[in-house]
C-alpha cells in the first residue's frame, strides 16, 4: 500500500514537472515572438524621420450618454516629438516634447514639464507607441502580440500593477509597413477609453521644426 502511495506521489511530481516544463516553454516562445515582432518594427522604424495624416478619435466616457468624436491631424517628428491637432468645434492642438507639454486653444494655452510623472509617462508611452522603441515600454508594461501576419502587426500592452501607468491597457495596429499606426485603443477605467483611427499617413513629408516646439 505504502509503495503504491510513493508511485503515485511520484506520478504526480512528474506531471506536474511536467506541465511547468510545457508552461516555461511557452513563455519562452512568446517572448521569442514578441521580441522578433519588436525587432523588426524597430529596423522598419529606423530610417523614418516622420510620419503626418487624419486621425478621427472617439471618446467613450462612462459619465456621459454619448461617444465624443473628434477628427484632428497628427504630426510627428522622430524621435521625440509629437503634435495633436484637432479640428473644430475641439479647435486644440497640443504639442509634446522630450521636456513636456503644451497646449493652445481659443480659451487659453498653458504648459505641463514633463517632471509631472504621471503626465510625463503618458506622453512618453504615446509617443513611443506611434513611432519610437517598443521595448521601452517592457518596463512598466506587458506586452503581447495579437496578430503578425502580411495585413500588419498588433501588440497589446497591459499595464503591471504598479507601474504607475496612466492607462490600464494599450492596444494598437500598424500597416504592413510596420511604420504606420491604423488605429490605438486606450483604456483608462472599466467604461472609459479612446479609440483612435488613423488615415494615410504620410512617411517622411515636411515639418517645420519650429511647429514642433513647445512655446
Amino acid at each position: 500500500m505504502s509503495g503504491g502511495r510513493a508511485l503515485t506521489r511520484r506520478a504526480l511530481l512528474a506531471a506536474s514537472g511536467g506541465a511547468l516544463l510545457l508552461v516555461a516553454r511557452a513563455r519562452t516562445a512568446r517572448a521569442d515572438a514578441l521580441g522578433d515582432v519588436l525587432a523588426r518594427i524597430a529596423r522598419a522604424r529606423a530610417h523614418v524621420r516622420t510620419l503626418v495624416g487624419p486621425f478621427t478619435q472617439t471618446r467613450t466616457i462612462g459619465l456621459l450618454a454619448t461617444d465624443v468624436v473628434s477628427h484632428g491631424t497628427l504630426t510627428l517628428l522622430r524621435p521625440d516629438r509629437l503634435r495633436w491637432d484637432l479640428a473644430p468645434p475641439d479647435d486644440v492642438s497640443f504639442t509634446i516634447g522630450p521636456d513636456g507639454l503644451a497646449y493652445k486653444s481659443e480659451h487659453g494655452h498653458g504648459r505641463l514639464p514633463a517632471s509631472d510623472t504621471r503626465i510625463g509617462a503618458a506622453l512618453d508611452d504615446l509617443r513611443t507607441v506611434l513611432g519610437g522603441d517598443l521595448s521601452r515600454l517592457s518596463a512598466r508594461w506587458d506586452l503581447r502580440v495579437v496578430r503578425d501576419d502580411p495585413t500588419g502587426v498588433e501588440i497589446e500592452a497591459t499595464a503591471r500593477p504598479g507601474a504607475g501607468a496612466p492607462l490600464r491597457s494599450i492596444r494598437f495596429a500598424l500597416a504592413p509597413d510596420r511604420v504606420r499606426p491604423t488605429r490605438a485603443v486606450l483604456v483608462e477605467g472599466p467604461h472609459d477609453k479612446t479609440v483612435i483611427d488613423f488615415g494615410a499617413l504620410a512617411v517622411d513629408a515636411p515639418v517645420d521644426p519650429a511647429r514642433m516646439r513647445l512655446p
